[in-house]
């Protein structure tokens, strides 16, 4: 009794996930107007996709919760610019019971080569939502150019004091309460993973891009990790895409 009594003093870090990526869903669609609408899309297929197979299929069937849940699954990305850094976004993917799955090096595939690792962070239990996480490595560059990196990157503190004190309760104590989880929810969506249109070093910035690499650019110049893209689950990506041409009118593709 006394072992429940403690797991229930704690929020089940799989309902503060889905929270967590609610609150991004709705962060993005004020960052991106265009979301709120490519979301509405999404849904409309994914129901058109599964009439058409209960109309085929004898006894299939896929009711609106169902295809809700289905539908508010989300791929995420952010791109982190320090180790220290990519190591407390590890530890904060943890307190939502998401952990890092793979490994891809991008700095070594030809022609396409990238200055970043990453992996993707998930929950083996409940997976709907992922976050494809990559690394800058400075090192990658001349020394000149990773010094200027690393010189703009010391400068900045993605995560407060607060969402330190937060993470590290949380493994300290094996959970977050209520209060506490929304807090940290909205560290998330305040800070860590906002879009604040915060640049510095417009130098480098230039630099970076004109040598195509603007992956670096976007980490090494802005103030924080910020959401590159948030797409919910479709299950004809074709179906999708078309549909998004004809709604919107103006994206000649769609990228997941």
């Amino acid at each position: 009794r006394m072992c429940n009594t403690m797991t229930n003093r704690f929020a089940n870090p799989f309902d503060m996930q889905h929270s967590l990526f609610n609150e991004l869903s709705r962060m993005f669609g004020e960052e991106v107007p265009l979301y709120d609408k490519s979301l509405a899309v999404n849904i409309r297929c994914n129901r058109a996709l599964a009439d058409m197979l209960e109309s085929v299929f004898d006894g299939f069937s896929v009711s609106d919760d169902e295809l809700f849940s289905t539908s508010r699954e989300r791929h995420g990305a952010i791109r982190i610019g320090r180790e220290d850094e990519f190591r407390w976004i590890t530890r904060y993917f943890a307190c939502f019971g998401m952990e890092p799955h793979n490994f891809y090096d991008m700095t070594c595939i030809g022609a396409k080569s990238q200055p970043v690792i990453a992996t993707a962070f998930r929950s083996t239990v409940d997976p709907r939502n992922r976050v494809f996480t990559s690394l800058l490595r400075a090192d990658y560059f001349d020394q000149k150019t990773a010094r200027r990196i690393d010189a703009l990157l010391s400068r900045r503190q993605v995560f407060s004091d607060r969402a330190r004190s937060l993470v590290e309760r949380c493994e300290t104590q094996g959970g977050l309460n209520e209060k506490d989880a929304k807090d940290l929810i909205r560290e998330g969506t305040q800070r860590i993973f906002k879009w604040t249109g915060e640049g510095s070093d417009r130098h480098l910035y230039d630099d970076l891009c004109d040598a195509g690499f603007k992956i670096a650019a976007d980490i090494a110049c802005f103030s924080s990790h910020h959401l590159n893209h948030l797409t919910p689950n479709t299950l004809c990506i074709d179906l999708y895409s078309d549909a998004m041409k004809w709604r919107l009118g103006m994206i000649d593709r769609a990228e997941f």
